[in-house]
């Protein structure tokens, strides 16, 4: 699916000076090309666009929308964005087969409880974990955490994750496929989640951000290490802008005008939508955790230490 360019900066800084609290001198980079997917997750990018962050740095930041984490990280290597935002494993995943030296420069979400799901449609029979065996799974790609955390909670409740048959398609299709049976289960975000239940009667079969993906790093912000090197004042002034809107995630008030107006979901959806967990800090440990479920589950032949990915914030 192409992306869809929607020019959501805030004010132009032609000059690329620096207009806050960011380091002294002009940005090697005024403007940037950021790929995100219209997911909850994106509230602390949309704020620190909204309320200024980025542009008091001196950087203008254009968003294009993606249909997959696989999708944003294709764009990164072949130059049509600058930094993408994805879930880990396309990152990762990039990285060990040597198609791009990929730096993480910011985390952004974190797993948690009814933000992701395995979701059914009103009028299958499926029950339990067992009963997804052998039948088709909606993902958004294969590859990705979805596929992953499927998977691991498959596993995990003693079904036969190797059976399931994993179905590509943009969440917004998700709901339209469960209620006509094209697929069996899909697996669902928020705000989608909450979408399938209103508009097709969609029931969660199985939370898939509890248990031993409790706190599950989710998704984060990477580059190449070839933009990293060269633009590190502007890698540094995007950090910036987006940790100091992601201190201020937590507010409903504030996120809820933002899913109406950005994913396209009326009041009542936002106001229903459970929210991750959403934070910037790269923990080694904590990332570590979804190399070490990629090479569970024969996504990396071996594990991939993620502690050299990693650019801390200046």
């Amino acid at each position: 699916m192409p992306a869809l360019l929607l020019l959501v900066s805030g004010c132009s800084a032609i000059s690329g000076e620096s207009g806050g609290s960011g380091s002294p001198g002009p940005l090697e980079r005024s403007r940037i090309n950021v790929a995100i997917l219209p997911t909850v997750e994106i509230a602390p990018l949309e704020l620190a666009v909204r309320n200024g962050y980025f542009s008091s740095e001196g950087l203008e930041v254009k968003v294009s929308i993606a249909g997959s984490g696989q999708q944003t990280v294709e764009g990164m290597v072949n130059g049509q964005y600058d930094i993408v935002y994805s879930s880990y494993p396309p990152l990762l995943l990039a990285q060990s087969k040597g198609i791009a030296d990929v730096r993480i420069i910011s985390g952004n979400s974190a797993a948690a409880p009814g933000t992701a799901m395995l979701v059914r449609g009103k009028s299958s029979p499926l029950r339990t974990a067992a009963d997804v065996s052998g039948k088709k799974v909606a993902v958004t790609a294969k590859g990705t955490l979805a596929e992953l955390m499927v998977r691991s909670t498959l596993a995990s409740q003693h079904a036969r994750p190797e059976t399931v048959t994993f179905v590509e398609m943009p969440f917004p299709d998700m709901p339209t496929a469960l209620d006509r049976g094209t697929v069996d289960a899909a697996m669902m975000v928020e705000p989608f989640v909450t979408v399938a239940e209103r508009s097709v009667g969609a029931v969660p079969l199985l939370d898939l951000a509890t248990g031993p993906l409790a706190d599950l790093p989710f998704t984060g912000f990477g580059a190449t290490s070839e933009f990293v090197s060269a633009n590190p004042k502007t890698v540094a002034a995007f950090q910036r802008g987006i940790s100091r809107a992601a201190g201020q995630s937590a507010d409903r008030a504030r996120i809820e005008p933002l899913l109406t107006e950005v994913a396209k979901i009326d009041r009542e959806v936002a106001a229903r939508t459970k929210l991750p967990l959403l934070r910037t800090d790269l923990d080694p440990a904590a990332i570590q955790r979804v190399s070490r479920l990629m090479t569970d589950f024969g996504l990396l032949k071996q594990e991939l230490d993620v502690k050299p990915m990693l650019t801390a914030a200046r």
